[in-house]
């Protein structure tokens, strides 16, 4: 059971509002002086009824009751019920990690996101709201659950602290997929100055490379990293995970052999994928038959190069670790068999446009 189940369980028992607060450690102290020793305490407070669920680094995680009304034997039986949950969480070991919290707003982000609501408020319940206000970095690990281990909460959110050295969220949502936030001010140094689009952009990239690297060095499998530009998660978060959902799909059909999925360069290929099926196909019938270029590693790999190098020929041959005569050469051999001069920016952008919807419909 986790605790939006209890939280749910109790408004049954009492018929009164409830809910789940995670406390600061000024106020954890006063409300619970006598700590989580004694796991029968509980308090009246501001006219609710307070139980302790579990303490971490100093806070108390604690479930509320509305008291007006409430008689002994609900007393009793919240105080049974949380004791029970205590234990069970004892047990396991979630408390120590605030695996709970994590769960609960992931539980509740997936309902949003099956339901297609990408632009909810985080509603009050959820007991990390009050820590979502602030601007946070959102980025999205996906694992290929066909090829890697599970890992757990602890040693993923251990992994996490010695690459960000200060303090994150990290969100379980569906399996092998975990939502991690970070402070905004840990990305750019604390510079309160609006940095230009391109940099941020290069500095989150930067970031998801050394994340990504980190993480493939104690994680055996492959996986999946995207990144957002950063967000107030308590309004944007379900819209934000949206993005980078569709983002690591679209890396994973356009982007074969890399595992850092960037939404800003994927412009084209969502506007591609949007496209039915149906009608991919006839653009590409009608464009021409490119299949004995695009069917070729070797001239695919020429054109990709060539298009991330921005059509440079200087640059396209040194990235390629070839003479520029014999780039020259293929792309010669492109225009003898398909008609398009990829050097000139139509026959460029007509070519670009068959490649995303060749790779999109062999995929079919």
């Amino acid at each position: 059971m986790d605790s939006e189940t209890l939280r749910k369980k109790l408004e049954q028992l009492t018929g009164k509002r409830t809910g789940i607060k995670q406390l600061g450690r000024q106020h954890s102290a006063s409300l619970f002086s006598m700590g989580l020793e004694g796991q029968d305490q509980l308090v009246i407070h501001e006219g609710h009824l307070w139980a302790p669920l579990y303490e971490s680094d100093g806070r108390i995680t604690a479930v509320w009751v509305e008291m007006e009304g409430l008689t002994s034997l609900e007393v009793q039986l919240v105080n049974y019920a949380v004791r029970n949950f205590a234990i069970a969480l004892k047990a396991t070991g979630l408390r120590e990690e605030g695996e709970v919290e994590a769960r609960q707003l992931g539980a509740w982000l997936n309902t949003e996101l099956e339901q297609e609501k990408n632009d909810t408020e985080i509603p009050d319940e959820i007991t990390l709201k009050g820590r979502l206000f602030g601007d946070m970095i959102p980025f999205l690990l996906s694992s290929e659950i066909a090829h890697s281990p599970q890992i757990s909460y602890r040693s993923l959110m251990k992994l996490l602290r010695s690459y960000f050295e200060n303090e994150i969220l990290l969100i379980p949502l569906q399996e092998k997929e975990w939502l991690i936030l970070a402070r905004k001010e840990l990305l750019t140094g604390g510079d309160d100055k609006d940095d230009e689009e391109e940099s941020v952009d290069d500095l989150l990239a930067q970031t998801s490379m050394g994340l990504h690297e980190l993480i493939a060095s104690e994680w055996v499998g492959v996986f999946h990293l995207a990144v957002a530009p950063a967000i107030v998660p308590v309004k944007g978060l379900t819209g934000s995970v949206a993005l980078l959902r569709e983002t690591i799909v679209l890396g994973r059909i356009f982007q074969v052999g890399e595992y850092i999925h960037l939404p800003w360069e994927l412009h084209l290929e969502r506007l591609v994928n949007s496209i039915p099926d149906v009608r991919r196909k006839q653009l590409l019938g009608q464009i021409g038959d490119y299949s004995s270029v695009l069917s070729d590693k070797e001239m695919l790999l020429t054109l990709e190069t060539f298009f991330e190098m921005d059509c440079n020929v200087s640059e396209t041959a040194k990235k390629l670790y070839i003479h520029r005569n014999t780039l020259l050469y293929r792309l010669d051999k492109i225009k003898q068999e398909t008609g398009a001069d990829v050097r000139s920016f139509g026959d460029a952008a007509i070519v670009k446009l068959t490649m995303l919807l060749y790779k999109v419909t062999k995929r079919k």
